[in-house]
């Protein structure tokens, strides 16, 4: 048995799910307007690089304070029906359905808060989910981070212990990710794929000879 390991955002689905489902969720009032204005800044200053990435998924988590986890699981599901699923990667979905009749083991690594994700992989039929953990206190849910929002190094981790699970080597996994964030990860399996166009992880994979998948 081999390892897939999949990104969500920008992989499995073929953009930033937290782009998507913006305005959705502040009509659903997951996102208030101090959050959302936050949410948004925050975004567009990191891609101008002045704020992290990390700094935008942390303001980002905020927004599922005082709600409950099934409360929570509802929301995402109904943002995954009617916002999410259309944005399904079509290239991704076949690799998913090789993957299984391969017999591989299919694993989800997001730094997404898990039940972000939940939605995609029970419809994909994703045997495992690693994603984000966030606190929750008398059964509601506290907005902030519980260890390490799951990107970079974090990630690695999360696939390296599952692979120890299995009794399976890194080298025989696939990883699947968008992301140069995620270049600790992709320099450790034996079959690094590169999925989209971001222009400098395209031109690594170039560079180093790893498949490449447009999502269309």
């Amino acid at each position: 048995m081999s390892i897939a390991f999949f990104d969500f955002d920008g992989t499995l689905i073929v953009r930033d799910s937290g782009v998507i489902c913006a305005v959705p969720s502040i009509r659903r009032g997951l996102l208030g307007p101090r959050i959302g204005a936050r949410l948004i800044g925050t975004y567009a200053l990191s891609k101008l690089g002045l704020r992290t990435r990390t700094d935008a998924q942390r303001v980002g988590f905020e927004c599922y304070r005082g709600r409950t986890l099934e409360e929570l699981r509802g929301i995402m599901q109904g943002l995954h029906d009617e916002h999410l699923r259309r944005f399904i990667s079509a290239p991704l979905r076949e690799r998913v359905m090789a993957h299984h009749e391969a017999g591989d083991h299919l694993v989800v690594l997001t730094a997404s808060a898990f039940f972000f994700a939940e939605p995609i992989c029970a419809e994909l039929g994703i045997d495992e989910l690693e994603g984000t953990q966030v606190g929750f206190v008398d059964g509601m849910c506290t907005g902030t981070v519980e260890g390490n929002i799951l990107d970079g190094t974090a990630k690695l981790a999360a696939a390296t212990r599952c692979a120890a699970a299995r009794n399976v080597s890194l080298a025989e996994c696939t990883f699947y990710t968008d992301h140069i964030a995620d270049l600790p990860l992709l320099e450790e399996v034996g079959k690094p794929v590169v999925v989209g166009s971001s222009a400098p992880l395209v031109r690594l994979a170039r560079e180093r000879d790893w498949q490449v998948i447009a999502h269309a």
